[in-house]
């Protein structure tokens, strides 16, 4: 009998090894940074990446260079799309408006551009459970990238101009990329959680950058502002080498990633240029940082061979 009983106890160890065994769920950070990454490829970066070739990697973009620096007005931006490239990504120019005042109380901010800036900054304070409706006017198919931090817990929530809910509250989200589906006013809501809380909503809408023609290399200028940042995207295939340069130099330095936040060159090391291969296809964000107490027209000088 005890032979049995030993028998039977053996053959449920064996059996309970062979179940599979649980896995641990992701943390919200990772989903959100799935789903962050599955937003990304809209129609537009769909179409291009899908006409790569093996080949690919010396095709260059064949919209006309855009190098004509925004201009201060006091109408929303207004960008005019340019054709698709060869690539099919929208070629668009974030034309900023002078900085707005806060509305009075239940009312939207209108979140603006500053001449010559594609970046907005939004702080100030809210009372628990109370929320803060941020407006912007984009085009269609430009790139906005908008992140939120705060003294206590605060969420975002993102509406297209159509009513269309793309961020709700409930995910607990606190930045955002994608590109824009529509044109016209885009909205960004805050909302403070159980506690009153300080908040800093930062909105960026880089200014697009393609190359002539049968040419792979460019000069822009940017008029960056005292201590803020300008920011460009190109467009760029796998194992193609990226050379970016700034002129002035001194007070001035890069950083450089894909729209899928794989950093290429971080600001903390506050070069001035940069070279490399790319690791793979898609839109670059390179930005002008300025450590500059005075605005400064920068010289960046582009070249995706």
């Amino acid at each position: 009998m005890k032979k049995y009983l030993i028998a039977f106890v053996l053959l449920g160890m064996l059996a309970a090894c062979s179940f599979p065994q649980a896995t641990t769920s992701p943390s919200d950070s990772q989903t959100q940074v799935a789903l962050f990454a599955q937003a990304t490829l809209t129609k537009a970066a769909v179409e291009a990446q899908t006409q790569q070739t093996a080949t690919a990697v010396v095709v260059q973009p064949t919209a006309t260079a855009s190098s004509a620096q925004p201009t201060d007005t006091t109408i929303p931006p207004t960008a005019t799309a340019v054709q698709p490239t060869s690539t099919n990504v929208p070629t668009v120019a974030v034309t900023p408006v002078s900085p707005t005042s806060t509305t009075a109380a239940g009312q939207s901010v209108r979140l603006s551009f500053a001449a010559g800036t594609t970046n907005s900054t939004a702080e100030g304070q809210l009372s628990a459970n109370t929320t803060r409706r941020f407006v912007f006017t984009a085009d269609k198919g430009q790139l906005m990238d908008i992140s939120l931090s705060s003294g206590s817990t605060a969420y975002i929530a993102v509406t297209t101009p159509s009513g269309k809910k793309l961020v709700d509250f409930n995910q607990g989200w606190t930045w955002y990329r994608d590109y824009l589906s529509e044109k016209g006013d885009w909205y960004i809501d805050v909302r403070a959680g159980s506690y009153d809380t300080t908040y800093s909503l930062y909105l960026s809408i880089p200014q697009r950058l393609s190359f002539a023609p049968n040419t792979s290399s460019l000069t822009t200028t940017a008029a960056v502002p005292a201590g803020k940042v300008h920011s460009f995207i190109a467009w760029a295939n796998k194992g193609q080498t990226l050379k970016v340069s700034l002129n002035p130099s001194q007070n001035f330095g890069l950083s450089i990633w894909h729209v899928n936040g794989t950093v290429l060159l971080s600001s903390m090391g506050q070069l001035s240029s940069y070279e490399g291969v790319l690791p793979e296809a898609g839109d670059y964000i390179i930005n002008i940082v300025s450590a500059a107490a005075v605005p400064t027209d920068v010289t960046l000088t582009l070249s995706i061979k």
